[in-house]
Order: structure tokens, then C-alpha cells, then sequence
């Protein structure tokens, strides 16, 4: 059996999930990490056993490391053009963590990179894996909701709230870029747009709840410059209106996530505390007549996220594998997004 070797560059909080995923796939393997932070590279091989000589400070001597096949990208949002660029000129494809860039300029550039190289990569549009997103998706594609005509979407969270929690780097515009925008809201924008198309124009509001924090390197204090909250609408180019709520302070959420998708023959509703079930109000009978079902996904609509990224890179490509095209596509939303808060205006894309 070929097991792809896979070299990981950051890891912090997300690069859990990816090596938990990756160790659980078979056909992959863990042959390289890096981080600037020489603790939390112990702190890590700790769990994967490398050799010393795999584990790196700088991630061009990991892309330069000929046993690595493809890397994987966990680091803050600043880093990701320069990172994924390295390693998509010297011919590794990646699987790059989002938001994929700080603006869509750069992230153009990436895609560019990519083209110019033959080769690309996967963006970590993590909810595309939820089995109710991937069951809602069907159900839409089978016409089973009819025309898309609305959604609802909320993103809840309390991490702004957490005592203690000092001015890291997704505090600090130069190196996040936004704030619950892109931490969170390009996957609500990814997911809307798997399910309903192109958005096509917004308006957006946003704010900042816990305005300063202590700072990482002793007991004074800074100003927090991303948002904690952001409320947008869109337009679709099927004609289709969302309204979407973010927020990294609504207390007692930890990561919650509802969708409400209404067709013009029916409606389908998820929680992502519960991904495992989908409530539909769907049939062939009149619209008056319907009541809502919760159905357990299929067994059909379950895949992970590292398992797509693997099965791609050996030429087995899923149907909702999130491009880097696509993560491209989300910059472009979300730097709409921000110049409609900033200019307090509808911004069309």
C-alpha cells in the first residue's frame, strides 16, 4: 500500500485535528513537522516519534526535505501565501488552512502559483466533511427543496469571553487580517455557497466586544483590533437572500453552528452540535401539507477531512473537495465583507 508523506508546518490549536486525522488514515504518514516554537515541537513528537532531523524551525528546510510529498499548512493567516507558494513552486501540493490569505490579491496568488506549478491543493473548508452538510447538499442537488430562496445562519461562540485570554495573534490585524470574519465566517460563506451559489453582493456590520487584552509578553495591555461579531446579509446570483450572525461572545456557545436553507417546495435545518442528523421538511405533496422530520445522515455522507485531502493526492478526488480555487473564493466574499463594514455600504463582488 502507498502512504503519502506528509510534512505539517505549524502546531498550534487546528494541527491537532489534522494529525488526528492523518494518523487515523492509512494511507498517509506523518514524516516531517515544523514550528517557530521549540516546545510545542517536542510537545507534539512527543505522539509521532520523528527523528530529530524532522523536526524543523523553518519551513523551507521542510519543503526542502525530499521525503515530504505534500504539506499541510496550520500556521496564522499571515503566513499562509508565503508558505503555500514555497511549497507550490517547489511541487508539493498542500492543504492549506483558511482563511487561505489575508486579502484576495494574495490569495490570487496562490492560485496563480498553482497554475504556473500543474499541481494544487485543498483548502480546509472543514464543514464541507459534516455529514448533514454533505447529505444538505444532495438533497438541494436532487431538487427535493426546489428554488433556494433563503437562509439563516448563526455562528456562536464565547471564546472572546474567556478569562484570561491574552492579545494573540487573532487579535492583531497584520498577522489575522480580520477577526470572527475569517476565523469563522468563510466557512458559513463556503457552506452558503455550496448550497445556494455564488454570492453576488453584502452588507455587513461588525464589532468589537473586549475592545483591549493583556498582551502575550507581560502584564500591560493592548488594543484589540479584529472583530468579535459580525452581522451580514447577501444576495445569491440564483436570486436567493441569507442573513448571517458571527460572534466569538455569546456566552455559554462553545461552537455552535444553525442553518436554515428554504426552498420554494420545502426547507432542511442543521446544528452542527449534532452533525450526525438533518431535520427536512421535504415531499411531493402540497407545500401547506409538509411537517418537519429529523433523519439520521446516511452512512453514504460521512468523510473526513484528511481522508479527502489523502485520497486526492492519490487521484481519488471527492465531489465536494474545497479547492484552492475555492478558498480563493471565499477571500474574495470576505474582503467584500469587510469594505461594506468599513464604508457602511452594499458592496457587489
Amino acid at each position: 500500500m502507498k502512504q503519502v508523506k506528509i510534512g505539517i508546518v505549524g502546531l498550534g490549536g487546528i494541527a491537532n485535528k489534522h494529525v488526528r486525522e492523518l494518523l487515523a488514515c492509512p494511507d498517509a504518514k506523518i514524516v516531517a513537522i515544523c514550528d517557530v516554537d521549540a516546545a510545542r515541537i517536542e510537545e507534539k513528537n512527543a505522539l509521532l516519534h520523528l527523528p530529530a532531523e524532522k523536526c524543523y524551525r523553518d519551513y523551507r528546510d521542510l519543503i526542502a526535505d525530499g521525503e515530504v510529498e505534500a504539506v499541510e499548512i496550520c500556521t496564522p493567516n499571515h503566513l499562509h501565501a508565503p508558505i503555500a507558494i514555497a511549497a507550490l513552486c517547489a511541487g508539493k501540493p498542500i492543504n492549506l488552512e483558511k482563511p487561505i490569505a489575508l486579502s484576495f490579491d494574495e490569495a490570487s496568488r496562490i492560485t496563480a502559483a498553482a497554475k504556473e506549478a500543474g499541481i494544487t491543493g485543498m483548502t480546509c473548508f472543514s464543514y464541507r466533511f459534516m455529514p448533514a452538510v454533505r447529505y444538505a447538499k444532495h438533497l438541494v442537488e436532487s431538487g427535493a427543496l426546489g428554488k433556494i430562496v433563503g437562509l439563516n445562519v448563526a455562528y456562536l461562540k464565547d471564546s472572546a469571553l474567556w478569562e484570561g485570554r491574552r492579545l494573540e495573534w487573532r487579535f492583531v490585524e497584520k498577522y489575522a487580517g480580520s477577526g470572527v470574519i475569517g476565523d469563522l465566517g468563510v466557512h458559513l460563506i463556503d457552506m452558503a455557497q455550496l448550497l445556494a451559489g455564488n454570492v453576488t453582493e453584502v452588507v455587513a456590520t461588525r464589532g468589537i466586544v473586549v475592545t483591549e487584552r493583556p498582551t502575550l509578553a507581560g502584564d500591560d495591555v493592548g488594543p484589540v483590533e479584529t472583530e468579535d461579531i459580525c452581522t451580514f446579509l447577501a444576495t445569491f446570483a440564483c436570486g436567493a437572500q441569507g442573513s448571517f450572525h458571527i460572534t466569538r461572545a455569546a456566552a455559554g456557545f462553545k461552537n455552535t453552528i444553525r442553518y436554515d436553507v428554504y426552498g420554494t417546495r420545502g426547507s432542511i435545518s442543521f446544528d452542527l452540535d449534532r452533525p450526525e442528523t438533518l431535520t427536512v421538511c421535504i415531499g411531493e405533496g402540497a407545500v401547506d401539507k409538509l411537517t418537519a422530520e429529523t433523519r439520521p445522515v446516511p452512512e453514504a455522507f460521512y468523510l473526513a477531512q484528511e481522508r479527502a485531502f489523502t485520497d486526492y493526492l492519490l487521484g481519488k478526488r471527492d465531489a465536494l473537495f474545497p479547492t484552492l480555487a475555492d478558498g480563493a473564493d471565499g477571500q474574495r466574499v470576505l474582503d467584500a465583507l469587510l469594505l461594506s463594514a468599513k464604508e457602511k455600504r452594499w458592496v457587489s463582488l
